[in-house]
């Protein structure tokens, strides 16, 4: 769900209580993803059970930060104007060391080079006064 307030121009996620712990994290330059201590699942963030055994008691944890390129698509037209400027850029799933898989942008290689199975690192961009953005890198 997008806020209808923008940072230069970017729609800007609305923060609630699933969400928060993340982005919270992410100003200070950490990874945070769910964890189940009833079935050790780790899941991608927003989460308010376990996907795999169902249960409620989900908790967040720092993850690594590292992984690797699982899929990715590079984007050469936009809908929403404020992206214009970035065409062609790349949307990537990562997976992380820890299983959960997060979309992001990768960084620091061009769109041409990116590859499946590439091993990436966490990077945090500051956007204005708005919210960090995790992105990815070359490890």
């Amino acid at each position: 769900m997008y806020d209808i307030t923008r940072t230069l121009g970017w729609p800007m996620p609305v923060l609630n209580e699933l969400n928060r712990p993340h982005f919270d994290a992410m100003a200070e330059g950490k990874v945070l993803v769910q964890h189940c201590p009833d079935c050790a699942t780790w899941l991608a963030p927003g989460a308010f059970l376990c996907e795999s055994c169902g249960s409620t008691g989900v908790q967040w944890r720092q993850a690594s930060g590292r992984g690797e390129i699982y899929s990715y698509v590079v984007m050469h037209r936009t809908f929403d104007p404020a992206f214009e400027a970035m065409v062609p850029y790349n949307v990537c799933l990562i997976e992380l060391e820890e299983g959960p898989r997060l979309l992001a942008n990768v960084v620091g290689v061009a769109n041409a080079d990116l590859t499946i199975g590439s091993p990436v690192q966490a990077t945090f961009e500051s956007v204005g006064e708005g919210l960090p953005l995790l992105k990815f890198k070359p490890a």
